[in-house]
């Protein structure tokens, strides 16, 4: 064989070969409600470890009769138990696989075996949120504005003089974010308007024109030392910040939702404390994200929905949407199972190889990753 057939060969050869193969994420279904006489709405999702998860929501029946709900896995969702409870779950805060707390419409209730059991610790209405940095420190947030903290794990709970102190807050007043990092910690509430009973944007598309975002208050109170002290700050919002996260870099993530007329769903923002300014990181017209989560390895993972018509605020499930981040600028989709719809969607993730999203139509799904999947 000639030299330059040779070349070619060798060179037909090293093209010839087969591609390494790189590991693409895929959203599958692990749980999904389906009873012809009922809906399961989630409104929450915590997984302190991979292998543990508690969903809270609640049953809906044709009638309209609500009961409470929670499932639970042990197993990285390779089962769930579904368990009915005598009061509606908003929220599940876990601190590790034992211990957690849950917020329901009517109070505070704690577990220490990972959620099949639940004892009452406080009885008051209003309450969204709790966050604990250990077994003992812990708040509660809600409204109105209500801001609850206890160091004895919840055995006794007193309201916060900070929150009381603050002369912008009012019965209007919602706190609903809650974000620690170490002993720094952020609460976040919101002034809610008063209603002008106007019917819903999406009833009146004619005159939805007409109408804009309007700005609103925003409280933040910050602390730098676990809670002991607090500093207060006012500011007017454009939209509505329902989740931020404090990033180990030192900036927070912060969703805003956006619930009149107006040309996007959401935006996600990177906040630098101390600047009044914050940078968009992502928004986009037809994904309208619902939460973020924080990865250990520095990403983030967005939950949104394509809103199936022209307004996000058509009430109707739209497609789910997962999007993942390396470096908190660059977005990219993920696929997700086509029967996945929602109208809201929750995430939970312990690590940066493990992740579950919950939906207000009765599904979880979890991350797997296709070793087969060409580069």
């Amino acid at each position: 064989m000639a030299l330059e057939a040779r070349v070619v060969s060798a060179i037909l050869a090293i093209f010839l070969l087969p591609c390494p193969a790189q590991a693409e994420e895929r959203w599958k279904i692990q749980f999904f409600y389906d009873k012809p006489d009922s809906v399961l709405q989630i409104s929450d999702l915590e997984c302190p470890t991979a292998r543990h998860c508690v969903a809270s929501g609640w049953i809906v029946d044709k009638k309209g009769r609500e009961k409470g709900a929670l499932l639970l896995t042990s197993d990285g969702g390779e089962h769930w138990s579904l368990e009915e409870v005598g009061e509606h779950p908003l929220s599940i805060f876990l601190l590790n696989d034992s211990l957690g707390w849950m917020v329901t419409d009517r109070g505070i209730w704690s577990t220490d075996d990972g959620g099949p059991t639940w004892t009452k610790q406080l009885a008051v209405k209003g309450m969204l949120r709790a966050h604990f940095l250990n077994a003992e420190r812990g708040f509660a947030i809600g409204s109105p504005r209500a801001i609850y903290e206890t160091v004895d794990g919840g055995k006794k709970w007193t309201k916060l003089a900070a929150a009381e102190r603050e002369p912008a807050a009012s019965i209007n007043t919602v706190y609903d974010c809650i974000a620690f990092l170490g002993e720094h910690g952020v609460i976040v509430g919101k002034v809610a308007p008063q209603q002008d009973g106007r019917d819903p944007i999406w009833l009146n598309p004619a005159t939805a024109r007409a109408q804009r975002q309007q700005n609103s208050t925003s409280i933040m109170l910050e602390t730098f030392d676990g809670g002991k002290t607090w500093k207060s700050s006012v500011n007017p919002t454009f939209g509505d910040v329902t989740e931020m996260l404090i990033t180990k870099s030192g900036f927070a993530l912060a969703l805003v939702e956006y619930h009149d007329y107006f040309s996007l769903p959401s935006s996600v923002l990177k906040v630098e404390f101390g600047v009044a300014k914050p940078l968009v990181v992502f928004a986009k017209r037809d994904r309208a994200v619902s939460d973020i989560a924080l990865l250990d390895d520095g990403g983030a993972l967005l939950a949104s929905i394509q809103p199936p018509g022209n307004s996000n605020q058509v009430p109707i499930p739209g497609k789910l949407r997962m999007l993942r981040s390396k470096n908190l600028s660059d977005w990219a989709e993920e696929e997700v199972d086509y029967r996945a719809v929602a109208q809201r969607a929750v995430i939970a993730a312990p690590d940066s190889k493990h992740a579950w999203v919950a939906t207000d139509t009765g599904m979880i799904l979890t991350v797997t990753r296709d070793e087969n999947a060409a580069r």
